[in-house]
């Protein structure tokens, strides 16, 4: 009689090494992926692969080998993670998994900058076999990105480039700016505010620089009183730009173009408490055009790049270059469209 052919290694064993349920493990091995993190599923299929665990009717070689090639990771920039993803990235990345997913494609979080560099001795354990190409979600310190691109992986940076290094999409920031000044403007705004933040400041700069550009070409600038810019970007910041301009400012600005929507919520939120009337007698315009621009009132004005067409067109370099495996590099910007909405109106006379 034949003997069946003897496990090298058990459920039990494998969740010990991997630091997990037994049960967690039965399902992975199972194929149920529901309340299974992608990092976790992939690691116990690995092992069981490559210690010869195989249950029966399950062909784990050949599911690990297509899952091998299946996988694009992703990163977010400091100090954003999962929990606090910003919304702009969560857009990014619904449009990056839509493309991925025609070509049988998934994403796997890798994790954010923070984290990554938290475990520098084992920089390379975040960067299994199964990842084939990476998307870097905002800018991130050059250090960084250099160590990502040692990988040997197709890489694209979204809203962010490093020219000659890796791949690149971006909103047309100046086309944005000269549309959010040309609308303001046109209704007879002739004081305006910036307010600004986020660290590094590559983003942030080419916004500001595109603002005071489209404001010169009509013979106007931002007093220094009027220009805020502080470390983070987010409603918090919005908030506290806002409240140091009406300290500053003698003469208020009628119109105020922010960094993003988060910013512009914030500012609103403090014009409110001082009842200002928001549209009438502050206007509020934002680089955005995510859903935060339109799930609450006053609804915003923006200006920006469709993010979900980025994080397709992200998919789609990172395919192109893994099928064609293309040793070019692509840089793309998309262009920039207005959407007006209640937060602004009519200079106040």
């Amino acid at each position: 009689m034949t003997q069946p052919k003897k496990r090298r290694i058990s459920q039990a064993q494998i969740a010990k090494e991997i630091g997990c349920s037994q049960a967690l493990v039965s399902m992975a091995l199972n194929g149920h992926t529901k309340g299974i993190s992608e990092k976790t599923y992939n690691a116990i299929r690995e092992l069981a692969a490559q210690q010869g665990y195989a249950p029966k009717g399950m062909k784990i070689e050949a599911n690990l080998s297509e899952l091998q090639q299946r996988t694009i990771g992703y990163i977010l920039r400091s100090p954003l993670k999962l929990a606090n993803k910003s919304n702009f990235f969560s857009h990014i990345h619904q449009g990056l998994h839509e493309h991925l997913l025609e070509h049988k494609l998934k994403t796997v979080y890798l994790g954010s900058e923070d984290d990554i560099n938290q475990s520098e001795s084992s920089f390379a354990s975040h960067f299994s076999d199964s990842v084939r190409g990476i998307a870097i979600m905002g800018e991130v310190d050059p250090g960084f990105l250099a160590k990502v691109l040692e990988t040997g992986r197709p890489l694209v940076y979204i809203s962010a480039r490093a020219s000659g290094q890796c791949h690149s999409v971006l909103s047309n920031e100046h086309e944005s700016g000269e549309l959010l000044v040309k609308h303001l403007y046109d209704l007879g705004h002739r004081q305006f505010a910036w307010l600004g933040g986020g660290r590094p400041r590559g983003r942030h700069d080419d916004r500001l620089n595109s603002v005071e550009a489209a404001l010169s070409k009509r013979g106007l600038s931002l007093s220094e009183a009027a220009k805020v810019t502080l470390d983070g970007a987010d409603r918090n910041e919005g908030y506290l730009a806002a409240k140091q301009i009406l300290e500053q400012t003698g003469e208020r600005p009628t119109a105020w173009i922010c960094l993003n929507a988060l910013m512009a919520r914030g500012a609103i939120n403090l014009l409110l408490q001082h009842q200002v009337e928001i549209g009438k007698s502050v206007s509020i315009a934002a680089f955005d055009m995510t859903r935060i621009c339109e799930e609450e009132h006053p609804t915003l004005t923006s200006a920006g790049a469709d993010p979900e067409a980025m994080g397709r067109e992200a998919g789609r370099i990172l395919t192109q270059s893994i099928e064609a495996d293309s040793a070019g590099l692509t840089d793309v910007t998309l262009p920039a469209h207005l959407k007006v909405r209640e937060s602004t109106g009519p200079a106040p006379q």
